[in-house]
């Protein structure tokens, strides 16, 4: 049954409206997302995810949650058969209840049948890919697209995104026999607007897997028009292979008036900042000798980590590189106090932190700095009320963002970054922390580890 249509507001003088056509699961549309003003020509709005542990922070298990939930609409589409653990994620989401124990019960829940390649777009997205993935047992593998230049690595495929601050996707993996398996490809994002990212990167795919004939996209929200449906039916027909679009909700919006983005942002702070320490980690972890160039030109030579998915995961690596990871999530649990802790990841690097975070306990959160620029304002009821800005940590001279960090009073703060290119920056980022929280801040780096190398 349709929805009647929601008028949401942004700003003073901007509004959108909502008119939902799909809704399976009956979520109210504050469950999945909120609005916000974006600092961005192409696109000045943006749906801030209420379950994706990105811009705004999360129980751990709500993101992994999503995922799962898509993962059981996929099986569903496949088999024709219902999920018996679908009422129960579903009223987890939207209660908050019962979400570890839940959670819990959905590794490697499903099986399927023939092999399949799940692909995670970046940034927003390389979590809730994997999340999916993590839901299945057997016959799958996992990758996520990066924006990230590995000078010494030929792409396995290159391709562009619509409406994104940064546009470029590159795939990378060493295993491209076992890549070259796959039967079904299966894409993930968090939103689908038009459907171009889509079209750009399966007219990408097919022409790499020319016996893959069945592809599936599944995101939590679909906006695509009657005529963007259209669209992909015909290039069904041209293509000769079948894309079926699978989503928690779809809908068609329509935005009304311009944003006054007047309120001033935050900046950069570039004054040198106190050393920090690094707090290593015992667990050893598998790891790829890769560099990367950042959009600066400055080179991180520090190695990237296998468990991310990034150069692509079979089931068995996957459940393997989580044994490393509850490690983590152990040491780590040493240090909490009696207070809520926020786990941030940052850029890409989401999953991980994310899936250590829901090994830390009750009252953990979880969110990522980003590279999208969402408008800041103290308006009354608007959704990003506190912003910081620093340079990435990992690839120096992109401006990342994290908001909203004061929304708890935090006891402890963990900061998790794969590869550091330089500490001075990282310890930017530490004091620009704490001058807004309280909280005991830890920076974990996934490189430097206590034991022998």
């Amino acid at each position: 049954m349709q929805q009647p249509m929601s008028k949401l507001g942004i700003l003073p003088n901007y509004t959108i409206d909502i008119d939902i056509t799909h809704n399976p699961y009956h979520f109210d549309l504050v469950d999945l997302f909120k609005m916000a003003a974006r600092i961005n020509k192409k696109r000045q709005f943006l749906f801030v995810s209420t379950v994706l542990g990105k811009h705004l922070a999360v129980r751990p298990q709500v993101p992994l949650l999503t995922g799962s939930l898509l993962a059981i609409m996929y099986h569903q589409h496949l088999t024709g058969q219902d999920v018996d653990a679908t009422p129960a994620i579903v009223r987890a989401l939207k209660e908050g209840t019962e979400l570890e124990n839940v959670q819990n019960a959905m590794d490697g829940y499903l099986k399927l049948d023939e092999t399949t390649l799940f692909i995670g777009f970046a940034e927003t997205a390389t979590a809730l890919g994997h999340a999916v993935f993590n839901t299945f047992q057997s016959n799958a593998m996992y990758i996520h697209t990066t924006r990230e230049v590995l000078p010494d690595f030929e792409p396995f495929v290159t391709f562009e995104e619509e409406h994104s601050h940064a546009t470029s996707h590159r795939i990378y993996t060493e295993q491209s026999e076992a890549f070259m398996q796959a039967q079904r490809i299966v894409l993930i994002d968090d939103e689908l607007t038009t459907g171009n990212t889509v079209i750009n990167i399966i007219d990408t795919l097919r022409k790499k897997f020319p016996s893959v004939k069945h592809y599936a996209v599944l995101a939590i929200l679909d906006w695509r028009s009657e005529q963007q449906q259209i669209v992909f039916q015909q290039l069904e027909q041209d293509w000769g292979i079948t894309i079926d679009f699978l989503a928690i909700i779809c809908g068609h919006f329509n935005c009304q008036g311009t944003p006054s983005l007047t309120s001033s942002q935050p900046e950069i702070a570039v004054q040198d900042a106190q050393e920090i320490t690094i707090l290593p980690i015992q667990q050893s972890m598998e790891q790829k000798p890769y560099r990367s160039i950042a959009e600066n030109g400055l080179v991180n030579k520090q190695p990237y980590l296998t468990a991310t998915g990034r150069f692509m995961l079979t089931s068995a690596q996957h459940f393997k590189q989580k044994e490393a990871l509850q490690a983590v999530g152990r040491q780590l649990t040493s240090l909490r106090t009696d207070g809520p802790a926020l786990v941030v990841g940052t850029g890409e690097f989401m999953y991980v932190p994310m899936q250590i975070a829901s090994y830390l306990g009750s009252d953990v959160y979880v969110q990522s700095t980003t590279r999208s620029p969402i408008y800041c304002t103290d308006e009354k009821g608007y959704t990003i009320t506190e912003k910081l800005a620093f340079d990435s940590l990992e690839n120096n001279g992109v401006t990342n963002y994290l908001y909203n960090v004061q929304s708890r009073p935090y006891s402890e703060l963990f900061l998790m970054v794969e590869r550091i290119a330089n500490k001075k920056v990282v310890a930017q980022a530490v004091e620009a922390l704490q001058s807004i929280s309280n909280a005991n801040i830890y920076v974990i780096c996934m490189h430097e580890w206590e034991v022998a190398q």
